[in-house]
């Protein structure tokens, strides 16, 4: 089967070449984080990121970050495992922490991670009002 023109095509090898914090995460792992990616950046050619390079970009950020908070989870000893969402608060005696809970509407939960947050900020000529006039139809 072959690709339509206009999607990015996920390439594991060269995922880890760009981001090497993932270079033992397998391949198939991968390839399942960026079709959780696409969900969140339309990947076909209708996306509002026409440009493949850019698109290409901020999908792989996309994945990083996804495979970023997964790996928290998978980690050998756990640590970090139910760690979800940013530090509000934390204390030394007796370790206690407090998380706040985000939402993907907001930087809140791009910003735990640098690839996320870098991702956001990538998208920002994307969230930004875009007017279209309605179509002007000449009189007869």
């Amino acid at each position: 089967m072959s690709t339509p023109a206009g999607v990015v095509v996920f390439d594991p090898a060269a995922f880890q070449a760009a981001f090497p914090a993932f270079a033992t995460t397998s391949a198939d792992t991968l390839t399942a984080d960026f079709a959780l990616a696409e969900l969140y950046l339309n990947n076909t050619p209708c996306s509002v990121v026409q440009d493949l390079n850019a698109r290409a970009q901020m999908l792989n950020l996309i994945t990083a970050h996804i495979a970023f908070l997964l790996g928290r989870a998978a980690s050998n000893n756990g640590a970090n495992a139910a760690a979800v969402g940013q530090i509000q608060s934390a204390g030394e005696g007796t370790v206690n922490a407090s998380f706040v809970a985000v939402q993907a509407k907001n930087a809140a939960f791009w910003a735990q991670s640098q690839y996320g947050l870098m991702f956001w900020q990538m998208a920002l000529p994307y969230r930004t009002f875009r007017y279209f006039p309605a179509p002007c139809y000449g009189r007869a």
